[in-house]
């Protein structure tokens, strides 16, 4: 199976066309000035349009911490996402375990969506986590989601 050539934005929920174009951010918790140590809200968007606005992190009582999505695509990338979780930089681990699997696990990015209707289908019957597919899953659920 090919890398991943194509991401959905979590934001407005279209094609980021290629890494380039896209970026990963979170939140940055901050009490009485000072940034909490367990970000939040890991996602990948479009550069441009999608980023967190002045709103949301005013909302969230946050700063915004990104990096283009093209820096997370390589092994260097994964070895910086991994060290995320080693230094346990989030409040929810799976979040950025997801963003893992969507950047650098073939066909995922477009399998995820699909996972409960394939179960459900009988097309794939998980012996793990739901959502931590093999490569042959992966491609079964693709497969069979294009067919229909």
């Amino acid at each position: 199976m090919n890398n991943t050539s194509y991401w959905i934005c979590d934001k407005c929920g279209k094609k980021i066309e290629s890494a380039k174009d896209g970026w990963v951010e979170w939140l940055i918790p901050i009490k009485n000035n000072v940034p909490e140590t367990h970000n939040k809200g890991i996602r990948i968007v479009h550069a441009t349009n999608c980023i967190y606005t002045d709103r949301e992190c005013d909302t969230e009582d946050a700063i915004p911490g990104d990096d283009s999505l093209e820096n997370f695509c390589g092994p260097d990338g994964l070895m910086d996402l991994l060290q995320f979780i080693s230094d346990d930089m989030f409040e929810n681990k799976e979040e950025v375990l997801e963003i893992i699997k969507r950047i650098h696990i073939p066909g995922y990015e477009y399998a995820k969506n699909y996972i409960g209707e394939a179960i459900s289908e009988g097309i794939y019957e998980p012996n793990t986590k739901e959502s931590y597919c093999s490569q042959a899953d992966i491609e079964k659920i693709i497969k069979f989601f294009n067919k229909h």
